[in-house]
């Protein structure tokens, strides 16, 4: 009899995993954003020293976990009175009279609590300092500030400060130098673990899971009575039908197999659809499907609502073995269908080229459309992988910074360009700077910066750069085109000239035939883009249209050079 008999949850029938994760090898880089727990236990330095202290507060310096790359600092708060019902929270928004830690390194660079993450993303390469663990509430907090470089040697100058509870801003001397030698002690747990490995499609793999649920995932549970989590009902394998099946439903072969066994018709629409499922199966199955679809006599070339047909979804959806397929029944690849394209035409611009230029009847791409293509594939490579939602940009030909930001109804001289490596200041927008993605400031600020031929102006969380207004203020005597990616949805731009909006559209959606040659050039039909291409395709497009070249991400993707406040009231915010 066991000690722990009947005290334990019994275990739900095991299923199989559907894969496995493997830690591969520690990876040093120049930064470590987060503590490499993974894989070291990090160097314990114990230090015990008042860094902070107030009428009832105090704030205690408690040790160091020292990494490879980086260090964790300890703070243990100790607080002697607090409003009833309710915790003091230690750790505020930035501008708030809350907790503020920083550093002052031996270089002369500042790093604290309130730099946010540089805005939008971080690049690396200063270090930052955030608050990345801790326990505690009500009297008494332990905190967890990483650094995410290792200090230069010297003596670095730890600063606290809490208005709210009275405690000055306070300097306590730390000896970077010990910091420094600490971190070779770090002891590596795996140190014979394999190299990360790349797939044939040359994705990082997953060392490790990013999202974990604690100790919990490991510890014993008592019995309890647990619902089941909901699930939408899979679709009825029994029906003779293709009703309840979404296009992903289309991957499952055994689900497909089993309609068409009690009598689904493979020339049969679904109620309030123009998809008939040889166009569901060309772009979403595996050829088994298709060929079994295929084989049961369907037309090839029915199409749907827009006219399209299967073989167009199968190269719009990148699946080369069913357009094969398709092929090999007799699917026509060059009668026009969306705009005056036929799918072999938009396959001799893919990857599928090659299993289309030798069909009979093919026409090449002349030079000048090999050229165009190139050109629109070589300016969205330059913005791959940059994060978009929320974003709004905007790209002006033609004019500088200072330009800008006159247009903008505002001094240059009163938006300087900032060292954010001095000053990095909140979200990295520089000294008494500001959250840019706080409701009150989002709209009102904006981000400049030069580029060779023009200027890029971004805001992180607002639509403004893609609004009338600002864009016709940017315009005169050249051109703005402003996106905005809304995170609730849709990539809607506008085209301003001389002064005056021209157009507005949503790009980025697949076509309906009335569209510019700029949304077939950026592959905006296409289903099958690299993930970090979403987005990328649309600023490139955006500056294309614009007629300015954007040679590097960071514009777009790093912290503006300059920051503009618009006035209260100014008529740009609409």
């Amino acid at each position: 009899m066991s000690f722990f008999d009947g005290l334990i949850a019994p275990d739900p029938p095991p299923e199989p995993p559907a894969e496995t994760l493997v830690l591969s090898a520690y990876e040093p880089g120049g930064t470590e954003d987060f503590a490499p727990a993974h894989w070291f236990v990090p160097a314990q330095l114990p230090q015990v020293a008042e860094v902070g202290a107030g009428p009832d507060v105090r704030i205690m310096l408690t040790g160091w976990e020292v990494w490879p790359k980086s260090v964790t600092m300890r703070l243990a708060v100790f607080l002697r009175r607090i409003q009833p019902g309710g915790r003091t929270t230690p750790y505020g928004r930035p501008g708030s009279g809350a907790l503020r830690c920083g550093l002052l390194l031996a270089d002369g660079r500042k790093v604290t609590t309130l730099d946010g993450e540089p805005w939008p993303t971080a690049d690396g390469s200063r270090p930052t300092l955030r608050l990345r663990g801790g326990t505690g509430g009500a009297f008494h907090y332990e905190l967890e500030l990483h650094l995410s470089q290792l200090p230069p040697a010297g003596p670095a100058q730890l600063v606290v400060e809490w208005p709210n509870e009275g405690v000055p801003e306070t300097v306590t001397v730390v000896d970077a130098a010990i910091l420094r030698a600490a971190a070779g002690s770090a002891l590596e747990i795996w140190p014979d673990a394999a190299p990360p490995a790349r797939s044939e499609a040359g994705e990082e793999p997953r060392g490790f899971l990013s999202i974990s649920l604690g100790p919990s995932e490991i510890l014993a549970q008592p019995p309890a009575s647990v619902l089941p989590a909901w699930s939408p009902p899979a679709p009825d394998p029994s029906r003779g039908d293709w009703e309840e099946l979404a296009p992903f439903h289309w991957q499952d072969t055994e689900l497909i197999r089993a309609r068409l066994a009690h009598g689904a018709d493979p020339a049969a629409l679904r109620s309030g659809s123009r998809d008939a499922p040889l166009h569901l199966a060309a772009a979403n199955s595996s050829p088994e499907i298709l060929a079994e679809l295929l084989a049961r006599g369907p037309e090839v070339d029915a199409v749907d609502d827009q006219g399209c047909t299967p073989l167009w979804h199968a190269v719009a959806h990148g699946a080369e073995a069913n357009a094969a397929l398709l092929l090999g029944a007799g699917a026509d690849a060059w009668s026009a269908r969306i705009g005056g394209r036929s799918p072999g035409r938009l396959a001799l611009t893919s990857p599928l080229a090659p299993l289309f230029a030798g069909l009979p009847d093919a026409v090449p791409l002349t030079p000048g459309e090999c050229a165009a293509q190139q050109d629109a594939d070589d300016r969205a490579a330059v913005f791959e992988g940059v994060e978009t939602e929320g974003l709004s940009v905007a790209f002006v030909p033609g004019i500088d910074e200072e330009e800008a930001v006159r247009r903008l109804g505002r001094d240059p001289r009163d938006c300087p360009v900032l060292d954010l490596d001095a000053e990095p200041g909140p979200h990295g927008t520089g000294p008494h700077g500001f959250d840019p993605y706080a409701p009150d400031e989002a709209e009102r600020q904006v981000g400049v910066t030069g580029v060779p031929g023009g200027c890029v102006l971004v805001q992180p969380m607002s639509y403004q750069l893609s609004a009338a207004p600002i864009l016709d203020a940017l315009s005169p005597g050249t051109t703005a085109y402003g996106v905005y990616f809304n995170p609730s949805g849709g990539t809607f731009g506008a085209l301003s000239r001389d002064g005056r909006t021209e157009l507005t559209e949503e790009i980025g959606l697949p076509p309906f035939g009335d569209e510019p040659d700029g949304h077939w050039l950026y592959r905006f039909w296409s289903w099958s883009r690299p993930e970090g291409m979403y987005g990328a395709a649309e600023l490139a497009y955006a500056s294309a249209t614009a007629g300015l070249r954007v040679a590097d991400p960071h514009a777009v993707a790093g912290p503006p050079r300059r920051w503009v406040e618009i006035p209260d009231g100014s008529p740009l915010l609409g």
